[in-house]
């Protein structure tokens, strides 16, 4: 919160008689009662002591290393959750809780440490009314008891733990526009854990980095709500939970919905799915994508349709029945990196998307055209320009040669807009990608040629084109090059690489897929979670270029399991080491 704004709120404040107005600053003269900032307290406790209901306390920047105990009705304002830092580190076990509120409080623009550094206690806690607004929450988390009438947290920042509100009958929670990372990887809890009346999440983007030591791919819940009346979970994204999204008991004839979501990687064991919900709870126009299993209901079929499936092992488990209205194909976002604490990922969709204009046409998005499906559709979505991106440089591509017949595979790209292959060829590895190095145009992923005699090398690259005309990035180079010996081998200008298997999570089978510079010993071996060899997949020796390996899990229970690559080279010197982890799901 800037200066101004600031100030603005401290006249209105003075103008509508709410209490007194009182200073907290690491420069002040600590005279009480703190009614000007010559006269600040140094200590927020020390102001709040002398304050009667309804008063104001104004704090400026600085790092005031205590915990609160707030018994009158407050508005705690502090300069910015940058520089303004309420840190209760070093307090713990004498202080657990960072804020303890016993009376209604609003809070805004401060940072609040909790005094646990190690598993994360309450940064604030209580059973009254609270707003907390614009704050970075951290190594805690707010926690609302049941008698909490209401609770609003808007435009928060918490990392490294969770909000977990438990409310009862007549109680309202508010979560919106607020950013949770969850990379403590001991607890059961998730991001939002909440047994409230009413409930409403929106806007939120809610991250699992990492599971517990127990159950590695698990982040507990992302959204669980226990509701009785009351709840509506829109436009979130949410990523790394089990489930990600949950809301159960709600008391029949009354409304709940699930719209406009994204919900994504999660890897876990059985059924358990990445929403769950029942058959009274509307669920429509979300995005469930890369995960183990998508809609789970509990009961009858639910309301809804107009959702999104794309590259799940299993889009519904029990209850859930497809509808003609949902949609099976990539949603075609700018940037679907997983989610982590980078929050370099962008789930925005691109121009052509097949989600655009396809949610449930009774909604309508804030332009007023029909609603897209996904996070920013609908009334709680947001206007954007669609970006018309180029395609996905092609990858899997498989080389192959027998005498001069010479044939290249590789994976069709998934975007919608899809449209054709140019294949580019030279004499010359290093030939540029343009006009004069047109070989053939073709909408398949087949391609076969035969080399001519006379020529002892032959480069090729491939490049795929939209419907728009514009050109993703070529592979890299694929050649083939005559022998001493007489004959062709497939060479390229490849890395080396070690490829996430597909399909991933999987049952029984799955295709690893990896990359060599130059010719080279291959060991691909399979791991347990515990570190224990399962299975050596592949011991050979490889020319440079792209490979897939089969593994069968057929015999071995669900889990997580870690595939491994060694490349040694002809002179028998380690090159390349990788591990990734793979999910067998049954």
């Amino acid at each position: 919160m800037n200066k101004l704004r600031i100030i603005f709120l401290i006249i209105l404040l003075a103008e509508c008689g709410f209490g007194t107005i009182r200073y907290v600053s690491k420069t002040g003269s600590s005279t009480p009662p703190y009614i000007s900032r010559v006269t600040a307290s140094d200590s927020i406790q020390k102001c709040i002591n002398i304050c009667l209901n309804g008063d104001t306390i104004v704090v400026a920047n600085g790092r005031y290393n205590e915990a609160l105990v707030v018994n009158v009705d407050l508005t705690l304002i502090g300069s910015s959750m940058d520089s303004c830092i309420i840190d209760g580190t070093g307090l713990w076990p004498n202080s657990r809780i960072t804020i303890d509120a016993y009376s209604d409080i609003s809070i805004s623009g401060f940072q609040i440490i909790s005094t646990n550094p190690t598993i994360g206690g309450s940064c604030i806690f209580t059973g009254n009314r609270i707003e907390v607004l614009n704050c970075r929450i951290t190594r805690g988390r707010i926690t609302t008891f049941f008698s909490t009438p209401y609770a609003l947290l808007k435009n928060l920042i918490m990392d490294k733990y969770r909000i977990y509100s438990i409310s009862a009958d007549g109680n309202i929670l508010v979560v919106d526009n607020c950013v949770i990372i969850k990379d403590m990887d001991y607890s059961s809890k998730g991001g939002i854990d909440s047994d409230v009346d009413s409930a409403k999440i929106v806007n939120n983007i809610i991250i699992g980095t990492r599971g517990g030591s127990s159950v590695p791919h698990a982040q507990g819940r992302g959204i669980s709500i226990e509701t009785l009346r009351k709840a509506y979970i829109a436009n979130n994204i949410v990523s790394g939970f089990n489930p990600n999204i949950e809301i159960y008991n709600l008391i029949p004839g009354y409304s709940a919905e699930i719209c406009n979501n994204l919900t994504s990687y999660l890897y876990t064991e059985q059924y358990a799915p990445s929403i769950w919900t029942v058959s009274d709870i509307k669920t429509y126009n979300n995005i469930i994508y890369k995960v183990t299993n998508g809609i789970r209901s509990e009961g009858d079929d639910v309301v809804g349709g107009y959702n999104l499936f794309w590259g799940n092992t299993r889009d519904t488990v029990r209850g859930y029945k497809i509808k003609e209205t949902d949609v099976f194909a990539d949603p075609m976002f700018v940037n679907d990196k997983r989610p982590d604490g980078n929050l370099d990922f962008d789930f925005h969709l691109q121009k052509y998307s097949p989600a655009i204009d396809a949610g449930d046409p009774t909604v309508l998005d804030v332009d007023g055209t029909r609603s897209d499906i996904g996070p920013y559709g609908g009334p709680y979505g947001e206007e954007y320009t669609y970006q018309d991106l180029a395609p996905r440089k092609p990858y899997g591509i498989l080389p192959s040669i027998n005498e001069r017949e010479v044939t290249i595979k590789w994976i069709r790209n998934s975007e919608a807009d899809t449209s054709h292959y140019v294949i580019y060829r030279d004499t010359v590895s290093t030939f540029p990608i343009d006009s004069l190095h047109v070989y053939r145009i073709q909408k398949d992923t087949l391609f076969g040629d035969t080399i001519s005699e006379g020529i002892n090398k032959v480069y090729y690259r491939i490049q795929c084109v939209d419907k728009q005309g514009n050109k993703g990035d070529a592979s890299d180079v694929i050649s083939f090059v005559l022998s001493d010996a007489g004959e062709y081998k497939s060479e390229g200008s490849y890395d080396y690489h070690l490829y996430q298997n597909y399909p991933n999570p999987f049952n029984p089978a799955t295709k690893i897929g990896y990359q060599l510079k130059e010719a080279g010993r291959v060991k691909i071996l399979v791991y347990d979670i515990k570190g224990e060899l399962i299975r050596e997949v592949l011991n050979e020796e490889k020319e440079a270029g792209y490979y897939e390996a089969d593994f069968d899990g057929s015999g071995l229970s669900s889990g997580i399991y870690l595939c491994r690559i060694e490349i040694i080279n002809g002179k028998g010197i380690p090159v390349y080491m990788n591990m990734r982890k793979m999910s067998l799901v049954k």
